[in-house]
């Protein structure tokens, strides 16, 4: 048996390789699975962002929210809700401040 000598840090970066590794295979055996974290529908948006389904058609068509549309269904990333609900808080806050502040 060889036993090999390596610096403390050379060992966690290689150790923090393997995870990365790991993840990414982990990915790989269910594809679907990962994307459905990714990616909801329309539906879950509208009960995400507690809206109706018009007010979500405006959304789309002014740009506010993007979506990928795949056999007449609409798709959108977890991410892009994120962003929007972010923006929207920010612009609400403003909203309010300009109302009672000023």
């Amino acid at each position: 048996m060889e036993i090999i000598t390596m610096e403390s840090n050379a060992y966690k970066l290689l150790i923090q390789k393997l995870d990365e590794v790991h993840a990414e295979l982990k990915k790989l055996q269910d594809p679907a699975k990962e994307l459905s974290r990714e990616w909801v529908d329309a539906y879950d948006v509208m009960n995400m962002l507690h809206i109706s389904r018009r007010t979500l058609s405006k959304y789309l068509q002014s740009g506010k929210l993007q979506y990928s549309k795949i056999q007449n269904k609409n798709y959108f990333r977890l991410k892009d809700i994120e962003e929007f609900l972010m923006h929207n808080h920010r612009s609400r806050a403003r909203i309010n401040q300009n109302h009672h502040g000023a």
